[in-house]
């Protein structure tokens, strides 16, 4: 088994971008590995109120942002939030409703350290 940590940095700026990693997230979880994502600079920003449950996945299949969001929960994906990256996205902890654990640079490094496989996303 292996240890996948995404790191995503693009954000509701870019809506077409914050799909591909739940579903590369949820499917290392099907594959019997883990799945971490660190959510950092803007990548933050999609999970400001409201934005997941109104944004479309462009596949024609009716799914939203946040159907994406539930399966990576509802398969363990562990989310993590950067806290440099809050007043960025001009978000407070208390606003992101999904479970998020909040971390720092030094935190960052120690993911990045014990994974098996990095996967940057933008």
């Amino acid at each position: 088994m292996a240890r996948f940590l995404y790191v995503q940095t693009a954000g509701r700026e870019r809506p077409e971008r914050c799909f591909t990693v739940f579903f590369m997230a949820t499917a290392a979880r099907a594959m019997d590995h883990e799945a971490e994502i660190v959510f950092t600079q803007t990548g933050l920003s999609m999970f400001e109120p409201g934005f997941a449950q109104a944004t479309g996945a462009l596949d024609g299949s009716k799914r939203t942002l946040a159907d994406f969001i539930r399966m990576a929960v509802d398969n363990d994906v562990t989310f993590y939030g950067c806290r440099l990256s809050l007043p960025l996205c001009k978000l407070q902890p208390e606003d992101v409703e999904w479970p998020m654990r909040w971390i720092g640079a030094a935190d960052l490094h120690d993911l990045l350290l014990d994974a098996d496989r990095v996967v940057y996303l933008s």
